[in-house]
């Protein structure tokens, strides 16, 4: 396969995915986390669902719920996990499609 019809094919796999993607910081044993890259709806949903969180982290927002009842909800969204790293404090990414 020629250079050409390589990036040919490449360009159209990346056009034909459309993900939107965030992220959710914090430790399983944690009663809060962060969450990062939300649009203002999801935040104010998580928001109504998690009472006192929307407080502004640094380009995020703590939700005052444990990262797994967070994620959770967010699968309710229509995201699911796509990658996890750490070990006390683990930063999960997850992807739904838009």
């Amino acid at each position: 396969m020629n250079d050409q019809k390589l990036a040919e094919n490449i360009g159209s796999l990346i056009a034909n995915e459309c993900y939107y993607y965030v992220a959710v910081k914090g430790s399983p044993f944690a009663t809060d986390c962060s969450v990062f890259g939300l649009i203002a709806d999801e935040m104010q949903a998580l928001c109504k669902r998690f009472p006192n969180s929307g407080t502004d982290v640094m380009n995020g927002v703590l939700i005052k719920g444990s990262p797994i009842p967070v994620i959770n909800a967010l699968a309710e969204l229509g995201y699911r996990i796509v990658s996890s790293t750490g070990e006390a404090e683990i930063l999960w990414t997850l992807q739904r499609e838009i």
